[in-house]
């Protein structure tokens, strides 16, 4: 007779339940580590943004709303967020970025609860910035840094490479900055790729919330 059939049926029923916990566990927890380590997955199976390792905390540099009331970046616990940064204003090409954005999160179908779409406008070197109009992209946290803050936001987020292009950042809903995608090199099917990957890997850390908006 094999060991488990000699195991008391309470010791096989709890037996029973890590196998179970197991096999549910291992699918996510595997697809996390592949696509934070790309290199082990074969040619051809890569995710196509630029990892930021180590990942940042957002939570250091201290921003606030368009109405001069601050941010609390604990709205965003939970949530996988998108973030477009501009300087002044938002021109044509940040405009579009965000339409990218706001159309890659609707893909997502019921996932789009567990994303959040944010803008950070920077004032000008003369110190000068311009509130955009946002029209259709309700929704969108227009967001300002608090006096001070301007140089923290240009050392988490590497603006300067980015003269003729406007980048994705992503910030994880642990509140880290862990990736960026370049547009316009990266495709919107491709950041949606990517994302719904890392929506199904983080299903059981990451519960979403009520975003308040369809």
């Amino acid at each position: 007779m094999n060991s488990l059939a000699q195991q008391p049926p309470a010791s096989r029923n709890l037996t029973s339940l890590w196998i179970l916990v197991a096999i549910t566990a291992l699918p996510l927890i595997a697809a996390w580590l592949f696509f934070l380590n790309p290199q082990w997955l074969p040619s051809g199976r890569t995710h196509h943004g630029v990892l930021i390792d180590p990942p940042r905390a957002v939570a250091s540099i201290d921003l606030k709303t368009i109405d001069q009331s601050s941010f609390d970046w604990l709205t965003l616990e939970g949530m996988w967020t998108l973030l477009v940064i501009s300087e002044r204003s938002c021109d044509a090409a940040c405009l579009e970025t965000l339409i990218k954005v706001r159309q890659i999160r609707k893909a997502t179908a019921a996932n789009r609860q567990r994303i959040a779409r944010g803008l950070i406008i920077l004032p000008g070197s003369d110190g000068t910035l311009q509130t955009p109009s946002l029209d259709g992209l309700d929704g969108t946290h227009l967001l300002i840094p608090e006096d001070g803050q301007q140089s923290a936001v240009r050392t988490l987020f590497p603006l300067a490479e980015f003269e003729d292009s406007v980048p994705i950042f992503v910030i994880d809903p642990r509140g880290d900055l862990m990736m960026r995608y370049d547009t316009p090199q990266v495709t919107s099917k491709q950041i949606l790729k990517d994302l719904e990957r890392l929506l199904k890997a983080s299903q059981t850390w990451s519960q979403g919330g009520q975003y308040g908006h369809q």
